[in-house]
């Protein structure tokens, strides 16, 4: 039981090393949402002090005390044992930063524009292209 433990601690930590920001922060997004699901005190207040300890203040400082205040509101609401208001507030977030990394992905592995030479080349042909139709 204990090396099912050891491997499983270990397979978990490989995943956060080598998980991009947004991976981090959906992960973080996800151990808030067990603790709810398991009313969890501890557990959430972790997890909602990553989601804010992660905020970039000097990025858009606007954004980021949005998201500080909607991340105190979920920790006011957990310790008032609104476990599944907190819940839903943070499962729309998560989804919204799920759908970014989907947009991400899908830009990610789109062909790679062309170059001035292809687009150039192209343009040359189209008449052609025209008029052979």
């Amino acid at each position: 039981m204990l090396n099912a433990q050891n491997a499983a601690q270990t397979y978990r930590m490989n995943q956060i090393n080598s998980a991009s920001p947004l991976d981090l922060l959906i992960m973080a997004y996800d151990a808030a949402l067990i603790g709810c699901g398991q009313r969890d005190l501890a557990r959430t207040t972790r997890a909602l002090n990553v989601l804010r300890d992660a905020l970039d203040f000097s990025y858009d400082e606007d954004i980021a005390m949005g998201f500080f205040r909607l991340y105190q509101y979920c920790a006011d609401l957990v310790r008032k044992n609104e476990y599944d208001e907190a819940a839903g507030l943070l499962r729309e977030m998560r989804d919204t930063w799920m759908q970014v990394k989907h947009q991400y992905q899908s830009v990610q592995s789109q062909p790679a524009p062309q170059t001035t030479a292809q687009s150039q080349a192209y343009l040359e042909m189209t008449p052609q292209l025209m008029v052979a139709g």
